[in-house]
């Protein structure tokens, strides 16, 4: 089943966190949670269990100073490439330079939505060109008037 981004779910936790110095995010999608560094580096399995905490919003409804945060799934990268979502993973196999996931719920992985974009190729996919034809032979034989 793929990831609905927008149920995806990113909290500032207000209280220092044990190994965390610069703070710590948690990053949730339906029932499963990760605490992360901030941005979703270091990701590992968490309960948040009440703990006090601030959501951190998308980067279009942040206001300042925050800057916002968003994610893309495996859909919304393959969307962006024009190629089947199959076939990320095999980008991400293949391209050393293509972002980690942030972290990998059940249903798949999500990334940090500036990091593929600052990724992406620069050039648009662009369709072949049509091979020259000559022109088609004219049916029949000629007329001639007379």
């Amino acid at each position: 089943m793929a990831i609905n981004h927008r149920l995806v779910r990113i909290h500032l936790l207000l209280d220092p966190v044990e190994g965390r110095p610069n703070g710590a995010w948690v990053i949730e999608y339906r029932r499963q949670a990760f605490l992360t560094d901030p941005g979703g580096g270091n990701p590992e399995p968490f309960t948040r269990g009440g703990r006090p905490s601030q959501v951190v919003e998308s980067r279009a409804k942040a206001r300042p100073p925050l800057t916002g945060f968003d994610v893309k799934t495996r859909e919304d990268i393959a969307r962006q490439l024009r190629i089947n979502p199959a076939l990320v993973e095999f980008v991400q196999r293949s391209d050393p330079t293509f972002p980690e996931p942030i972290v990998t719920f059940n249903e798949g992985p999500i990334w940090d939505a500036e990091a593929v974009e600052g990724w992406a190729p620069t050039s648009k996919t662009l369709p072949l060109p049509l091979p020259e034809i000559a022109e088609p032979p004219h049916s029949g034989a000629s007329k001639t008037s007379g």
